[in-house]
């Protein structure tokens, strides 16, 4: 079996310049959204966002715990239903697993997001983290495997109307797989995007596990997004666009399981127009998440909304216990330099040293500042309830 063409192409082999364009206008826009912040506060909102993340690629799988729920877990508070805790333990290691994705590219211990060991080690890390057992348990026609984690499939399958590659082709799809995304690496950065796009498709096409590989498809699509240096990913991430939009989102998948139609169709065993419009709608998701991101992560807008959050739980609109007086301009002096010495918080607040002191120990227990030593700068940390202020609509109401 083959799954060529690997990007959506003409006759000539030539990628659709449309698509390129779009591409080239949204690396520039995700690189926007950076703005002037420095790296902690980058990495404050990431932190939040990987929450977020596990969330919306759980709920593909129509398995979605929500974020308020995962906060719980990472506090090692789980549900007394099992269900409901196996769920939490789900999404606590696929946070643990994007943060490896991540490590693996920016320490250069990883230098190709398509080869078959990056791909064959998301899924071992993922379903090796603790909890995940009743994860291992596959059924396949009536039979139940257990799944061996990072272990390419001993069995053949079939999703829906899709008949995947016979169990003995798959290693030698995977070396091919690589190989062919490989040499987009060295291509201009619009036709790479176009390529990491499209090989989402193609992965889950040869489909090398025996579980349904969406959540290790989409992890490997992360590592395409850093391995190609889109700057900005992880302030937006295409899982929750694809959440969004899940029935289109499984339709366009197979809808590019299309075979060839015809010598106008592009070159190769699969329909390059079928691959072209699952692409287009990888684009829109993608572009609706940085125009999202985008509406919000303006400093002014940030500044606003963080003053106004603190108004509203003074004023009793939050069912939570109000936040200290003048909580937001340590707030608002975080967002603008990263992090802060404790002595400069009574300045800030208009306080003596031990009430300040006071403050930033509620703050902290509350979960809105946090810091690597007890007596240490301090920094912002963005908890779920804050974030959904912030981002209008990033998460569903509980």
């Amino acid at each position: 079996m083959d799954f060529t063409p690997i990007a959506p192409i003409d006759i000539k082999g030539n990628v659709d310049s449309s698509l390129i364009e779009r591409a080239d206008q949204l690396i520039i826009d995700s690189a926007k959204l950076t703005g002037s912040y420095s790296q902690i506060i980058i990495d404050t909102i990431r932190d939040q966002l990987r929450i977020t993340n596990s969330y919306y690629s759980n709920r593909i799988e129509s398995e979605g715990t929500h974020p308020l729920e995962i906060e719980a877990a990472m506090k090692r508070k789980f549900s007394d239903d099992a269900k409901a805790r196996d769920l939490q333990m789900l999404s606590l290691a696929h946070i643990e697993t994007q943060q490896w994705v991540e490590k693996q590219f920016s320490d250069g211990s990883v230098t190709s997001p398509y080869s078959q060991d990056f791909i064959e080690g998301v899924h071992r890390h993922l379903y090796s983290q603790e909890g995940m057992e009743p994860f291992l348990q596959i059924m396949d026609e009536g039979r139940q495997i257990k799944m061996q984690p990072g272990e390419l499939r001993k069995h053949d399958v079939s999703v829906a109307k899709h008949i995947a590659p016979k169990m003995e082709e798959v290693g030698s799809l995977m070396m091919r797989y690589a190989d062919l995304y490989d040499r987009s690496l060295t291509r201009p950065m619009g036709t790479r995007f176009i390529h990491l796009l499209a090989s989402h498709h193609r992965l889950l096409w040869i489909h090398p596990f025996i579980d349904g590989n969406g959540r290790t498809a989409r992890l490997a699509l992360d590592g395409a997004f850093y391995a190609t240096g889109i700057e900005g990913y992880g302030l937006w991430n295409i899982s929750r666009g694809l959440a969004r939009n899940i029935d289109e989102y499984r339709s366009v998948l197979k809808h590019a399981d299309m075979i060839r139609q015809g010598s106008l169709d592009g070159r190769g065993a699969l329909s390059s127009g079928a691959l072209k419009e699952f692409v287009m709608f990888m684009l829109t998701c993608a572009e609706d998440q940085v125009d999202f991101m985008g509406r919000y992560l303006k400093l002014d807008k940030l500044t606003e909304r963080l003053d106004a959050y603190v108004r509203h739980t003074q004023a009793g609109m939050f069912d939570m216990e109000s936040l200290p007086k003048n909580s937001n301009a340590i707030f608002k002096e975080l967002l603008m330099y990263g992090e802060i010495n404790r002595g400069r918080v009574p300045a800030l607040i208009g306080a003596k040293e031990r009430t300040g002191s006071k403050v930033i120990k509620e703050l902290t227990e509350r979960g809105y500042l946090t810091s690597n030593m007890p007596k240490g700068p301090i920094r912002l940390k963005i908890g779920t309830h804050l974030a959904n202020y912030l981002f209008p609509g990033l998460v569903p109401e509980v």
